[in-house]
């Protein structure tokens, strides 16, 4: 009931932040509206870790609350790296995020006792930077479309800067957590690489954001359709493969 609690909380302050961003023209109410928001939530993911015994990231429903977390504190965090729009869009995808959560079946929310090769180490390192390249990730996204879509093309040249960053941490943060979880499956079942649908779709991610480095005469078009296709890739590695594919990373 807590859980609950915090968690509609949490996403009505999302809302009240969205509202006053779109809305009022002073900056700093919209942001301490989001500080509340965030709060709140960071408040949600103690009660959940405490009551599961290990971080908010074993499954669906959990990853549903870490990962706009994450959004959202970037977004407090470095208030300035980001202009109204993108601020607003992430805040509003951060609520999504939450509202999806809030009317997840209830048996994804059931704490389970972790599967012994969860309870690692690595699973400390390799599922966080997962995180927090998919966090860099939706911020891609954003610019990418407002690339391909914003009326307001003279902005256009900044965004493509500000994409390319994002794209550079998302990479690094993606193999990073593919070389990580190489380590933790050779500690857990002894091999390196099982060719497991989820570690395949995640190296399929990889290969896909390459292309960025790849082309031979880029545009902030084309890297912007690599970014929204690399999403939709990531989509299905992330939600696809867990309910629609069997194999080592079932376990929603």
């Amino acid at each position: 009931m807590t859980e609950t609690i915090l968690l509609i909380t949490a996403l009505v302050f999302y809302l009240l932040s969205l509202i006053l961003q779109l809305t009022v023209p002073d900056r700093k109410q919209g942001q301490y509206a989001l500080f509340l928001a965030v709060s709140v939530h960071l408040g949600l993911l103690a009660v959940r870790s405490a009551a599961a015994g290990h971080p908010p990231f074993t499954n669906i429903y959990e990853t549903f609350l870490l990962l706009p977390f994450l959004t959202g504190l970037r977004l407090i965090l470095w208030p300035k790296q980001s202009d109204r729009p993108l601020r607003a869009i992430l805040t509003g995808v951060a609520g999504v995020f939450l509202l999806v959560a809030l009317f997840l079946p209830g048996d994804l929310k059931v704490i389970k006792p972790l599967m012994p090769a969860l309870n690692s180490f690595w699973m400390y390192i390799h599922v966080p930077a997962y995180f927090l390249g998919y966090m860099a990730l939706i911020v891609a996204l954003v610019y990418a479309l407002m690339i391909l879509f914003a009326r307001d093309k003279a902005r256009a040249g900044e965004r493509e800067r500000k994409m390319e960053a994002e794209i550079r941490i998302t990479f690094f943060f993606l193999n990073l957590g593919l070389l990580t979880g190489a380590i933790w499956a050779y500690v857990s079942w002894g091999n390196y690489w099982s060719w497991d649908p989820k570690e395949t779709w995640a190296l399929i991610n990889i290969l896909i954001l390459a292309f960025v480095l790849h082309l031979h005469r880029p545009t902030a078009r084309k890297k912007a359709w690599i970014v929204i296709l690399t999403a939709f890739s990531v989509a299905f590695t992330y939600w696809g493969v867990s309910f629609i594919l069997s194999g080592l990373h079932s376990y929603t």
